[in-house]
């Protein structure tokens, strides 16, 4: 029996691992472009004037390293500047002109561009340059990945092919939302009269404000803008429904002309062919533009990126996510899977598999919608998590009720294996005692229906669960939205706990750390309280000898929950710590549960006396 259990018991952990990676991502193609979108956004900085975008310039300047600002002085500037004449780059003298391009009366954007600060001295004393150059035009990704490929000797593109590439982007979506026209409030914009305030979703004097001091109100309204969820507002939308991030997704994924001949997406088909378009029109030499090396480093990049992403299970469309550490803009917008809980639980097992059908997609739905009914505040998801646990757990209990029920009838029968133990004394040393004192306890657990086989038959059902309840709250889009106490439920405790940033007045990190310390000793006296209340309740009960057959089965079941324990505790850092939250309401359910199972059973210890 012990054989058959610990080979039943390796088949659970082998089957849940396995399952480990089985469940998919609910995100749609235009999750996961928007996630792309926010990852590598445009590149262009827009303003409203062009005495603001010097400013910008002059203030980008200030905040580089290791400069003496008294020495900087704007009309020095020196501009590189691509002639298209002569195809080559020259030097040039700081002009509004030359660094910023016209959108329209109302629209002006910065060039790709490097700028010069030739009387910049350095306070560094050892250095040998007394100027600074600073690039302008790159957005954060582009920056980092052209400097990670120069490491790598892949030849990057220049500054102009991003400018060209970014006005191509701007022209596709404006023609797709001339022609489509499906968002009202967008309906009249066009490239020709667009605002800052309708490219951007806020006024350059708000976003200002908001940098010098931010507030959560000011936050709040760069967001929504004059947006409400009823109506959008067509001149101050806010970042939410501006028109960058409303048809931002098209840079990467458009139904009609991003799908493969499989119909797959292909989320860098626009790239591709803008990158062709650049080079055979003329506009881009070859030299200048993405090679194949780096594109293909590009593309991998930001599949990196997106690959492991879960969390777009949400009821209702909305702002979600968490893709950098400015507010700003930090979420993306995720398509409404539970409008309708049915179509979308037949869905679930049409294109993503059987445990999410099952599983999955009911427990995450449910974990929403509490979310929702909370409040979206942090202590809403927390309280989401919670109540989702304890319905898992009793639904968990009337599962594994034959199971409890054996055990329990095992520890009624503890006097009776005394007996066992007092008739077959040498049952440790002669192995005809230890054949009949087996042969005795097996009758006597088929007499009273005890099936020890149960208990590891148990761990098996619990792995599929476990893994349907990680991928559910990692899928909870929720989660991945506000913090209770500083910590994202959708952030891994090692991830917070490994960023020093701001320690140790990171208030996340020391939640984090409370987390995972209240989980693991949850789950310690989990399984040390029934031992424990064991022990006490057969202290009475006179042990003459110890079978060989249930000391095993002891050592094999104790050391399966350790197994379970300290398997718990490792993948409590590695999940997302919303597990850490179930993982430790679980234990105080378990530890709740013993206790009342051990009064029931009392009871009836005192009634068979």
């Amino acid at each position: 029996m012990n054989k058959k259990g610990k080979i039943i018991g390796l088949a659970g952990l082998v089957g849940g691992a396995l399952l480990l990676t089985a469940c998919n991502s609910f995100c749609s193609e235009n999750d996961i472009s928007n996630y792309l979108y926010n990852y590598d956004p445009i590149n262009t900085t827009f303003f409203e004037t062009t005495e603001q975008g010097d400013d910008f310039v002059f203030e980008t300047f200030q905040k580089q390293k290791d400069v003496d600002l008294s020495q900087l002085d704007k009309s020095t500037f020196k501009v590189k500047v691509y002639d298209q004449a002569t195809r080559k780059y020259e030097i040039k003298d700081y002009s509004s002109d030359l660094v910023f391009r016209q959108i329209n009366t109302d629209l002006y954007a910065l060039n790709a561009i490097e700028i010069t600060a030739p009387n910049a001295t350095l306070l560094d004393k050892n250095s040998k340059r007394n100027d600074i150059t600073v690039t302008f035009g790159l957005n954060s990704f582009t920056s980092s990945l052209i400097e990670a490929c120069k490491k790598n000797g892949i030849m990057t593109p220049n500054l102009r092919f991003w400018q060209e590439l970014d006005d191509v982007f701007l022209s596709y979506i404006d023609e797709q939302n001339t022609a489509d026209k499906a968002y009202d409030w967008l309906k009249d914009v066009s490239l020709s009269n667009i605002t800052y305030a309708q490219m951007n979703g806020y006024t350059y004097e708000a976003l200002d404000s908001y940098r010098t001091e931010p507030t959560q109100e000011k936050l709040n309204k760069l967001l929504n803008g004059d947006s409400t969820e009823e109506a959008k507002s067509s001149t101050l939308p806010g970042r939410y429904y501006s028109f960058l991030t409303t048809l931002g997704h098209n840079k990467f994924f458009n139904e009609k002309d991003s799908l493969d001949a499989k119909n797959k997406p292909n989320y860098y088909a626009h790239l591709e062919k803008w990158n062709d378009d650049l080079v055979s029109n003329g506009i881009i030499d070859a030299d200048e533009a993405m090679s194949a090396n780096f594109l293909n480093t590009y593309k991998n990049t930001l599949a990196s990126k997106v690959s492991t992403l879960k969390t777009c299970i949400t009821v209702e469309d909305g702002f979600y996510g968490h893709t950098s550490n400015d507010p700003l803009n930090d979420s993306v917008f995720i398509e409404g899977k539970g409008y309708d809980f049915y179509q979308g639980w037949g869905e679930a097992f049409a294109k993503h598999g059987f445990l999410e059908g099952l599983f999955v997609y009911p427990i995450a739905t449910m974990t929403e919608n509490f979310a929702h009914a909370f409040g979206m505040n942090g202590g809403g998801q927390i309280l989401a998590v919670l109540l989702t646990t304890v319905i898992i757990r009793l639904l968990f209990m009337l599962v594994t009720l034959p199971s409890t029920l054996s055990q329990q009838k095992m520890q009624m029968l503890q006097p009776e294996i005394a007996k066992l133990q007092q008739k077959y004394p040498n049952a440790n040393s002669n192995n005809y005692e230890k054949q009949k004192m087996t042969q005795a306890q097996m009758a006597l657990y088929k007499k009273y229906k005890v099936r020890p086989a149960l208990t590891f038959l148990t761990l098996i059902v619990q792995f599929p669960v476990f893994i349907s309840v990680w991928n559910a709250l990692q899928g909870c889009a929720s989660l991945s939205s506000d913090a209770f106490l500083g910590l994202r439920l959708s952030d891994t405790i090692w991830g917070v706990l490994s960023n020093f940033t701001g320690w140790p007045g990171n208030g996340g990190w020391w939640t984090a750390l409370i987390l995972i310390l209240l989980m693991s000793a949850g789950q310690v006296c989990a399984m040390f309280v029934p031992q424990w209340l064991n022990k006490k309740r057969n202290s009475t009960i006179q042990k003459l000898g110890k079978s060989n057959t249930q000391q095993d089965q002891n050592k094999t079941m104790k050391m399966t929950q350790w197994i379970m324990t300290i398997f718990i505790i490792i993948m409590g850092f590695s999940l997302p710590s919303a597990m850490g939250v179930y993982w430790f309401a679980g234990a105080l359910f378990n530890i709740i549960q013993s206790i009342i199972m051990h009064f029931v059973l009392l009871k009836r210890l005192e009634k068979g006396r």
